[in-house]
């Protein structure tokens, strides 16, 4: 069953219709709703969910505020006033309120509004914030009292919102006074990422939420995502590659998902640009809405297409590494940047992935493009060989039969050679016929490992790295060099393939060596 969708906000589904697509993020939501159910009104817990744009929070936060109207016992003690996801508007605790205030009058259910848009209309002709947040609050409390319900503010963006206040640390400790002593107020809210507020022990709001952090899905997480959103399932493959792709998250896996629901995994994988290009709106609307100089970071790390360090990006950028850092921590703020969290030597990377791609597929054959696509091809072959046998044309299938006999050949001669130089013109002759064939062969790891198991580790990826199969190999490379300790430091789908290659084929070789 497909289930309608919005491209990006989940806020114009109905309940019904985000209750039918909600599919994933189902453990945090169980356990927001327990708490809500635990709440005896004496000290409230206030919860926030973190985590980058595109990994669920608004869903998650708009499926309790569903649950809540749903629920009997919940709707008899709780009454959800659901924030707009940006709340541009607001700059002062005052207008805080006054937006809660507006929320309330705006929300489903003549009964509850009478009288509301009237007083509103009277309260924002207020200039004294101190007063106006002291009136918003008090009738948002006589509703409270009147209704019988506590009221559960749900804000998007809290750190947002925080960082465009005119004195953010006076504002927290009001609201922090107002959250901790007034039990018909619970807060729900979201954060792109951590902030000093909840962060700092000398700020106002720190110890002061629960904290609920969402981290990409996994592959069985995308694999339900996939089948809820295009109607059909995916072979675990071709959902590994997908996840790794997407970087897990929701939605640009649901982007995918629509758009090539009746692709096989090569034709999806051939159309990338095409998908990408479809949601062009989508990835500039982000980037145009940064500022220049953090624009200017940001694309010179998408350009690198692998964790790199604040000097490295800076002299792409060509600014001071001071300067680079301080752009870093503010798209760090805003979602768009992640960190591995080094505290010695800090490497950056995109939090989205498929926009990386997107950056560089339109560069066409500049910079790492060639890499990216050289990534697909890999990934084409090695997470879905059943569905690439039914979607190549039979010519090209004969076309490229003779080649592809021919390099298995070469590698079976190689295995059968006593001679050392030998068994390396035929490994050699075998990898430069690689980037001939088109789809790689769907045996090509095994192929590959069996080199390992006659040549050792380190030869065979001598000899590939030294190859013009190179680039496309790189996932197999990366994987050998992580078998013998090498550093690398390569785009995250690339370690990614690279993991799961170690998993699948170099386990059981390392055993046997070690045995």
């Amino acid at each position: 069953m497909t289930v309608p969708a919005r491209k990006y906000n989940p806020g114009f589904l109905s309940d019904d219709e985000l209750m039918a697509s909600f599919c994933v993020r189902t453990v945090e939501f169980d356990s927001m709703v327990e708490m809500l159910r635990d709440c005896d009104g004496q000290a409230n817990p206030h919860q926030i969910v973190i985590g980058p744009r595109g990994c669920g929070k608004t869903s998650l936060l708009l499926r309790v505020a569903a649950e809540i109207r749903r629920d009997a016992d919940l709707s008899r003690d709780f009454f959800p006033v659901i924030f707009a996801e940006e709340s541009y508007e607001v700059a002062t605790v005052g207008e805080f309120w006054l937006e809660a205030l507006s929320r309330l009058a705006e929300a489903p259910g003549q009964e509850h509004r009478t009288g509301l848009s009237r007083t509103l209309e009277e309260l924002r002709s207020i200039g004294d914030d101190r007063m106006l947040g002291e009136r918003c609050l008090g009738t948002l409390l006589d509703f409270s009292d009147r209704v019988s319900r506590r009221l559960v503010l749900t804000v998007e963006n809290l750190d947002m919102m925080f960082r465009d206040m005119t004195d953010p640390q006076d504002a927290g400790w009001r609201l922090r006074k107002t959250l901790q002593t007034e039990p018909r107020i619970v807060l729900l809210a979201s954060a792109t990422s951590r902030f000093d507020e909840i962060d700092s022990p000398d700020r106002a709001f720190y110890d002061l939420f629960r904290v609920l952090t969402l981290r990409p899905l996994n592959t069985d997480e995308c694999a339900v995502l996939w089948k809820r959103v295009s109607g059909r399932p995916r072979a675990p493959g071709a959902v590994r590659a997908l996840q790794i792709l997407t970087g897990g998250s929701p939605r640009l896996l649901a982007i995918v998902a629509r758009f090539g629901a009746g692709l096989s995994f090569q034709e999806l994988m051939a159309n990338l640009l095409n998908l990408v290009d479809d949601h062009t709106e989508y990835f500039k609307s982000h980037l145009e809405a940064l500022p220049a100089q953090e624009r200017r970071v940001y694309l010179a790390l998408a350009e690198l297409w692998k964790p790199a360090s604040a000097r490295e990006i800076a002299s792409r950028v060509r600014i001071d590494t001071s300067k680079c850092s301080a752009q870093l921590a503010r798209l760090i703020t805003r979602g768009a940047v992640e960190t591995d969290g080094g505290t010695r030597r800090k490497l950056y990377y995109l939090t989205e992935r498929l926009f990386n791609i997107y950056y560089l597929m339109r560069r066409s054959s500049r910079g790492n493009a060639p890499l990216v696509e050289a990534l697909v091809c890999f990934m084409e072959s090695y997470y879905s060989p059943s569905e690439l046998r039914h979607v190549t044309a039979d010519i090209a299938r004969a076309d490229a039969g003779s080649s592809v006999h021919y390099w298995r050949g070469l590698l079976i001669r190689a295995r059968a050679t006593l001679e050392d130089a030998a068994i390396v013109r035929d490994v050699e002759a075998a990898l430069a016929i690689l980037p001939t064939l088109g789809p790689l062969p769907e045996d090509v790891p095994h192929e590959l490992t069996k080199l390992c198991a006659w040549l050792g580790l380190a030869q065979t990826r001598e000899l590939i790295a030294a190859s013009p199969a190179a680039d496309l190999l790189l996932p197999y490379r990366t994987a050998l060099e992580m078998e013998l300790g090498i550093e690398t430091r390569v785009a995250r789908e690339v370690e990614e393939v690279a993991q799961d290659i170690r998993r699948e084929h170099l386990t059981t070789l390392r055993n046997q060596e070690q045995s």
